[in-house]
């Protein structure tokens, strides 16, 4: 297959928000003003209600921590989700000055190892710094190089939770290849995969969600609010899909066949 770019995946520039020294600004700029905040309290209280037991399980069952990568991690706020059980509140009570920016208000819910992966290495720099991640790669995941290649590669299959929230901004045969990656692996696994409603074309949508049956086993399917849209994305994508306020997302899980 050809190196396909995304039908839709023009979206507004969150530079500034992506590479501020810490988290505030995209807190404020996004996750409030936008109401990104709300799909990560679904993610919380879902994975606190189903996937955490499961964690625990295989924890115990390997007898060591489980290896979480985050792929376009940002500042790491759907890790926290998945690792902390973070709600609303606790994004409020700490993201939201740089006076308490720093501080993690609940405990990581199982034992795990936290590998976040971004192109923003202030982002970066900011998940390691408060401990929300333990290990950090800067990458580019459009343009690896091969060692860079080798080692997403084995991280992919080393890893037991796998989380990508930004598909639009990753080339297709890329996500293909992470999925196959992920698949491979030999110790229990799950893959958190979000489709975002509109910028992410049906069509594509069909064809990941098709190869993702292919390679693994599907766990579920939780569907929710992503964020409010800029005036400029209502008036591209109200062009095909109709009338849009609000990005839609869904996230699908996904188990190794082992």
């Amino acid at each position: 297959m050809s190196n396909k770019k995304h039908e839709h995946s023009s979206k507004h520039d969150w530079t500034s928000e992506y590479n501020h020294p810490d988290c505030t600004k995209y807190y404020q700029n996004v996750m409030d003003k936008m109401q990104l905040v709300e799909r990560c309290e679904i993610v919380a209280k879902y994975s606190e209600k189903h996937l955490v037991p499961l964690f625990k399980q295989w924890s115990g069952d390997l007898d060591k921590p489980l290896q979480f990568l985050d792929l376009l991690c940002c500042y790491g706020n759907d890790t926290l989700a998945y690792i902390n059980a973070y709600f609303q509140t606790d994004y409020a009570k700490t993201w939201a000055s740089q006076e308490t920016c720093f501080q993690i208000s609940k405990p990581r819910q199982f034992p795990v190892e936290t590998l976040g992966i971004d192109i923003s290495a202030p982002a970066l720099q900011f998940g390691k710094k408060v401990g929300i991640f333990d290990r950090t790669k800067v990458l580019d995941l459009n343009k690896l190089s091969e060692t860079e290649t080798q080692f997403l590669e084995e991280k992919c299959q080393s890893s037991n939770v796998l989380i990508i929230n930004s598909l639009a901004y990753i080339n297709e045969d890329q996500i293909r290849l992470i999925i196959d990656w992920f698949a491979s692996g030999k110790e229990p696994g799950m893959i958190a995969i979000g489709f975002v409603y509109s910028y992410m074309g049906p069509e594509l949508i069909s064809r990941y969600k098709f190869h993702l049956l292919k390679k693994l086993k599907f766990f579920a399917s939780v569907p929710m609010m992503n964020r409010y849209l800029q005036e400029a994305e209502r008036m591209k994508f109200g062009h095909e899909f109709g009338t849009y306020s609000r990005a839609y997302y869904e996230v699908w899980y996904l188990t190794r066949e082992k």
